[in-house]
C-alpha cells in the first residue's frame, strides 16, 4: 500500500465537469493501492466506492460565496494540521498543497480579459468585488507556496498566464491537456451517419445546409454573442446553428439571433442530458471563449470526427492543426470571423474526414492524460 494521499474539491454534490474528474482522479489512485481521503463540503453523491477511499465533508455555514470559499479553505487547513499526508492534491481554492490541477485556469488572466472586452467599469468592479479579491488572494498562495511541487495545467496557455501573473518557478509546472472518453465515444462515432437523417427529421433541421454547433453554459464567457454576430455576415449561406446550454440571460440572445436576422438559421435548444446527437448531426464545432483554460468540447468534437473552430483564448486551441481546425484571429472583428466560418464551410463532414480528426486525438483517451498525473504525483 503506498502512502495516502488527500484530495480538496469543494461542493462535490454538484455535477460538472471538475467534480466528475475529482471522482475519477480519486478512483484513479485507488486502483494503484493508494488511500485517497477527499475533503469536500455538503452531502456529496460518490460516484464509487471503494475499500481505500474516505468522504469527509466539513461543515460551511457561510451562505455568500466568498465568505464559503474562505470557511472552506480554512476547515481543511484545520483538518490537516490534525491528520497530515504528505501528498495533498488540490483541485479546487485553497491556499497550500503539494500538488495542484489549475483545472479553472488563472482567475487573475481571467479578470484581465474581461475587463478588455467590458470595460474600465467592470475592471473597477473587480477591484471591490470580495469574491473576486478572495480566489485572487488564495491563487497567489497557492501557485506561489514554496511546499508546492508540482502545479498541472492543462494548457500551454494557462502555464504561460501563471509565470506571467505569478512567482511560480517554471520547473514545477507540468501541461497535461483534457482528455477524452476516446473509445467510450467509438459506438455513437461509427454510426454517426445512419443517425444523421433520422435526427434531422427529429430536430426539424435542413440535412443540405452546413451544420454549425455551438456547446456551453454562459454564452456571455462561451462567446456567443460574438458568433452571432459573425454569422450576421452570412445571412445569404446555407448554414444552420444549433446552440446546447443554458443561460440566465437566455431572451437577450434569442432576441438579439432575431434582430440579426438569423431566427430561421439559429436553434437554441437549452441544456441537453446527451450531446451526441449534436455532434453526429455537426459538420463544425464553433467554440469563440473569451476565457477558458481548456474547454471540454474541444476534444469531444475532434473525437466525434468535427472540424474545430476555437478562439485563441481556448487553451484547446493548441491541439488544433489545419486538418482539423482553425484559430479565429479576433473575436471583435466579426467580418474576420465570418471569414472562418466560410472556410469551414468548405470542409463537411465526411466519412473519411471524420475518421482522420477522431484518429488525430487517440493519444489523448481520458485515461492516458489521466495517469500522466496520476504518476507524476506519486513518483
Amino acid at each position: 500500500m503506498k502512502q495516502p494521499i488527500t484530495l480538496i474539491k469543494n461542493e462535490l454534490f454538484r455535477q460538472g465537469g471538475l467534480e466528475k474528474y475529482t471522482w475519477q482522479i480519486a478512483r484513479d489512485f485507488c486502483a494503484l493501492d493508494t488511500p485517497v481521503t477527499i475533503l469536500t463540503s455538503g452531502n456529496p453523491q460518490p460516484l464509487f466506492s471503494h475499500p481505500l477511499l474516505q468522504i469527509i465533508s466539513l461543515p460551511i455555514r457561510h451562505r455568500l460565496s466568498y465568505l464559503s470559499v474562505l470557511h472552506f479553505d480554512k476547515a481543511c487547513h484545520d483538518y490537516l494540521s490534525k491528520h497530515p499526508t504528505s501528498i495533498v492534491f488540490g483541485l479546487d481554492r485553497n491556499r497550500a498543497q503539494s500538488h495542484l490541477r489549475a483545472g479553472n485556469g488563472v482567475h487573475a488572466a481571467y479578470l484581465k480579459q474581461r475587463s478588455l472586452e467590458e470595460g474600465i467599469v467592470k475592471k473597477f468592479s473587480f477591484a471591490i468585488n470580495p469574491l473576486h479579491q478572495t480566489i485572487l488572494s488564495l491563487e497567489k498562495k497557492a501557485f506561489e507556496n514554496p511546499e508546492l511541487k508540482i502545479l498541472f495545467t492543462n494548457s500551454e496557455m494557462v502555464k504561460q498566464q501563471v509565470l506571467s501573473h505569478y512567482r511560480t518557478p517554471i520547473d514545477k509546472i507540468r501541461v497535461v491537456h483534457n482528455g477524452v472518453e476516446w473509445e467510450g465515444m467509438d459506438k455513437p462515432f461509427q454510426s454517426w451517419q445512419e443517425s444523421r437523417d433520422r435526427l434531422f427529421k427529429q430536430f426539424h433541421l435542413d440535412k443540405q445546409a452546413f451544420q454549425f454547433l455551438f456547446i456551453g453554459h454562459n454564452f456571455q464567457r462561451k462567446g456567443l454573442q460574438k458568433l452571432l454576430q459573425a454569422l450576421s455576415f452570412m445571412k445569404q449561406d446555407s448554414f444552420q446553428l444549433n446552440i446546447v446550454g443554458k443561460d440566465k440571460n437566455l431572451p437577450f440572445f434569442t432576441t438579439l439571433a432575431q434582430k440579426l436576422g438569423l431566427s430561421q438559421k439559429v436553434f437554441f435548444w437549452g441544456q441537453q442530458e446527451q450531446t451526441i446527437p449534436f455532434y453526429q448531426m455537426a459538420d463544425a464545432l464553433v467554440i469563440p471563449s473569451l476565457y477558458d483554460p481548456f474547454a471540454n468540447v474541444t476534444v469531444e468534437a475532434l473525437a466525434m470526427g468535427l472540424f474545430t473552430l476555437s478562439s485563441k483564448h481556448n487553451g484547446g486551441h493548441e491541439i488544433l492543426t489545419q486538418e482539423k481546425g482553425a484559430i479565429i484571429p479576433d473575436l471583435n472583428d466579426p467580418s474576420d470571423f465570418a471569414n472562418v466560418l466560410r472556410s469551414a464551410m468548405q470542409r463537411p463532414k465526411t466519412q473519411q474526414s471524420a475518421e482522420a480528426i477522431r484518429q488525430s486525438v487517440k493519444h489523448l483517451d481520458f485515461s492516458n492524460q489521466l495517469r500522466l498525473i496520476t504518476r507524476a504525483t506519486l513518483e
